[in-house]
């Protein structure tokens, strides 16, 4: 198994940018952490994976965590850690805000990651490393396949106030939610990845310092955190040797030097960049989609349509309002669940990117923040929008991100103005 990682290591290397044999060492701390997580339906059949983090071991037990969005509808969990200690059961032990779950494996002794400082600077531009499972490689093996190394990537903007990393320049495929996004250098995970572009040139991940770890602690949930004044202490200089007492010295007369200009030392914001002009693209063919989705154990089968939708360069140009025609419960027991009454749920902007080509939109529900209720779970959590304002004709991939939900829609759009 070490001549086949030492391969699978140097083929991702070589793929890599120049100057990638500097991931070798973080990539090397976080792999033993890592974990492909399967869900399975009611037959036992997979119909998703992604990856997961040891966070906490003991002896006996192990708890994950993973993308909530990986797990959902899943009937039974099972873990893969290596190529001899597969198939292991996993229970949902935490949900949390946005796309994290925990899961509580019966498995101990494993390798827990270490999560970066909070007062770590996680500022845009810095270089980051992915890595975790991609789906595709399942078809040269159910069992073993190595994970994916991503690198050289750069954090490009930090929506929402610094809870959600948006990632550049990795190729995030399927499979890889529920993956760290650590720093190269000490292998020190920096947010858990939960969903990707459309075009696949990047992904959004949630933070660690601001989401993933404070849902830990509130949770109870120990973790393992990098204590920053180990990296940053260092003696101090020796006291200076005490000055000599020296005579007062004769009164001289006093020049008055020339004004100088004040020089200002603190650093100065960056402007925000100025949008691409006034533009808004807005839906003109809001067609109604047949989607699944899984709640309390239901599978409810619904006619969903995108009331409106509306967006531009900046948070504030986006509108985004789903309607639901009909829900249908497959069995009687989920018929309560399955509401046949036409709603709306309204969504609002909570990060935008925007490069004057290519637009990226993470939507929040608006009436209660996280559904949580009994109606408000009627809709998804969370929004991804992503298009191509240069193609022809313009298409939103719109994706659907909660425990709950797992799907996307293909919607036209069209320049207002």
């Amino acid at each position: 198994m070490a001549f086949g990682l030492t391969l699978a290591l140097a083929a991702t290397f070589a793929r890599a940018a120049a100057g990638s044999d500097d991931a070798a060492n973080g990539y090397a701390k976080v792999r033993p952490s890592l974990v492909k997580v399967w869900a399975f339906d009611a037959q036992g059949r997979p119909f998703e994976s992604g990856s997961g983090l040891v966070i906490v071991s003991n002896g006996a037990r192990s708890l994950v965590l993973t993308a909530a969005h990986v797990i959902a509808g899943a009937a039974s969990i099972r873990v893969d850690i290596d190529r001899e200690r597969h198939d292991i059961v996993a229970h949902v032990q935490q949900r949390g805000p946005r796309d994290l779950a925990v899961l509580l494996l019966d498995r101990g002794g494993l390798t827990p990651a270490t999560f970066a400082a909070r007062t770590l600077p996680v500022v845009e531009g810095i270089v980051i490393a992915v890595a975790g499972f991609v789906k595709h490689d399942e078809l040269i093996g159910v069992v073993g396949q190595e994970p994916r190394l991503l690198y050289p990537g750069t954090i490009s903007s930090r929506p929402d106030d610094g809870a959600y990393l948006e990632l550049e320049n990795v190729h995030v495929e399927e499979g890889l939610s529920g993956g760290p996004v650590f720093d190269p250098d000490t292998g020190d995970v920096l947010g858990i990845v939960t969903s990707r572009t459309s075009d696949q040139r990047g992904g959004f991940a949630d933070s660690a310092a601001l989401v993933v770890l404070p849902f830990l602690a509130s949770s109870a949930i120990a973790f393992h955190e990098r204590d920053a004044t180990l990296a940053v202490a260092s003696p101090k200089p020796p006291p200076a040797p005490p000055k000599p007492i020296a005579a007062a010295p004769k009164p001289q007369p006093v020049a008055t030097p020339a004004p100088r200009p004040a020089v200002v030392m603190a650093s100065l914001p960056r402007p925000a960049p100025s949008p691409a002009g006034p533009a808004i693209w807005d839906a003109h063919d809001p067609t109604a989609h047949r989607i699944a989705y899984f709640h309390a154990g239901c599978a409810i089968v619904l006619s969903l349509a995108i009331e409106q939708l509306s967006f531009g360069a900046t948070a504030a140009d986006a509108r985004l309002t789903l309607r639901v025609a009909r829900r249908v419960a497959p069995v009687d027991a989920c018929a309560d669940i399955a509401e046949s009454n036409a709603s709306d749920g309204s969504y609002q902007a909570a990060a935008t990117s925007f490069d004057g080509h290519h637009v990226t939109i993470r939507f929040r529900y608006a009436p209660g923040g996280t559904p949580s209720d009994a109606d408000d779970a009627l809709f998804p959590a969370d929004v991804s929008l992503d298009a191509d304002v240069d193609a022809s004709p313009v298409t939103a991939h719109v994706q659907l991100l909660d425990a709950d939900w797992d799907d996307a829609l293909d919607v036209s759009v069209s320049r207002d103005r």
